[in-house]
């Protein structure tokens, strides 16, 4: 057995690179590390690696054809588009303060927020075991569905998770 740290990244096929680094820069505040292509030995030949913090990405687009079918043919996304796969991606910010930034900014972004603002729990939706974090949900020009995040419960202990809390 071994022990992951964290989730290092999401990489996605994407039949706009531009549109798509637009989105994840102006909307969700990231930074280019670096961008590569045509022909790059990269799949799909070219990519946009983007971050939000110190590691090299978070987020990398690269280039799938333009007939390349959409991984939401039926309802253009992964919000409403029920099948195995991909669901959403959430993204953590430090505190109530900056989830409001990020609410009031992506809303005056014209970005359409699909579900939230919420708290996950007994408190918020009702959900007896949710984390207790606020949220926000709305999808990326390619229909992923993402949320934005803070104050999650954290465990004492790795292995300890909600124990007997909820019996």
């Amino acid at each position: 057995m071994f022990k992951t740290t964290k989730i290092g990244h999401m990489g996605f096929w994407t039949r706009d690179i531009d549109r798509m680094q637009d989105f994840y820069t102006r909307v969700m505040g990231f930074r280019v590390t670096s961008r590569s292509g045509p022909g790059a030995k990269v799949p799909g030949g070219a990519a946009v690696f983007l971050r939000c913090d110190r590691s090299h990405h978070e987020v990398v687009f690269f280039q799938a054809p333009e007939s390349a079918p959409s991984l939401y043919p039926e309802t253009s996304s992964s919000l409403e588009e029920r099948k195995a796969g991909f669901q959403h991606v959430a993204f953590e910010v430090p505190d109530r303060m900056e989830w409001l930034r990020a609410l009031k900014h992506i809303e005056g972004s014209g970005v359409e927020i699909k579900y939230g603002p919420v708290v996950h729990g007994p408190e918020g939706d009702g959900f007896h075991a949710g984390s207790g974090n606020r949220a926000f949900y709305f999808t990326d020009p390619d229909g992923n569905y993402i949320e934005v995040y803070c104050d999650i419960t954290v465990f004492p202990e790795e292995e300890t998770g909600w124990g007997n809390v909820l019996d």
